[in-house]
Parts: C-alpha cells; structure tokens; sequence
C-alpha cells in the first residue's frame, strides 16, 4: 500500500513532536531556557541525518546560549528519542537556528514605513467609463 508522504516526513513530524515534549519536560540544562519552539525537522531520505530548525525568544546572548545548550546535549536528545521512536537508527541531529519570525517582523516594519499615498491610490483606480441613456458607450465617452 502505496503512503501519502513519504517515510522521512512521518519521521520528521514524529521528532518534532518528541522533541518538543524532550524541551518541555526532560532537557534540565539551564541554557536551554525561556522560550524555545522547535519550528521544522528536516529528514533526509536515507534517514540518517534530522535538520532541526529551533527559534528563540530573547537575547542575541540567550539564542547563543540556548544553541550551545542543544549542541551539547545533542546525544542525550538522540537517546531520549530512541526510547520513544521506534526505529532501528535515530537520525544525527544537526541544531540550527530559525529566524524566519524575525525576518517577518523586521519586514512588516519596512512594510509599515513605506508612505500610503493617495495620489498612488488614485492613480490604480480603474477610469469609470460614461455611458449614453441607452447603455451603449459612445465614441468620444458621452
């Protein structure tokens, strides 16, 4: 029976969910503090090597902080997942820090300092179009 996604999806959605209750709940290394989301897992399609893409709120010091914290805890987050994830080899874990919500923010806040003119406005506005008492359109738009 042919799958929907292919196994290395399933794996990556499957660590992704284990890790963030690792985080939660089992990692007590004080750098790993405050608020850390594990945001994707990438898995390769041999299934040795996991990507896993964490964003950190805080501090440049406390995302540097955290990524050590993770970098060096790194085995023992492979071995909490192979008690939980049935599999015969957990992939290597390779920590990388996400920045996609900072690029956002700092988008928008370009975004937001651009000028609402309403000469632009006026300018994309579709010409109306004057139409005779009959309905018909004539050739000089009376």
């Amino acid at each position: 029976m042919a799958h929907r996604f292919p196994r290395a999806y399933r794996i990556a959605d499957m660590i992704k969910k284990e890790l963030a209750y690792l985080l939660l709940d089992e990692i007590k290394d004080p750098r790993i503090h405050g608020l850390v989301t594990v945001m994707n897992v990438e898995v390769s399609t041999d299934l040795k090597y996991a990507k896993i893409f964490v964003a950190v709120a805080g501090s440049e010091q406390d995302k540097k902080d955290v990524m050590k914290g993770l970098k060096q805890a790194k085995g023992f987050i492979r071995t909490m997942l192979a008690h939980r994830i049935e599999m015969r080899q957990i992939p290597e874990l390779n920590f990388s820090l996400d920045t996609t919500l900072e690029r956002q923010l700092h988008l928008e806040d370009v975004l937001a300092t651009i000028p609402h003119s309403s000469t632009l406005a006026e300018t994309l506005e579709t010409p109306s179009v004057k139409t005779s008492g009959a309905g018909y359109i004539d050739k000089n738009g009376k």
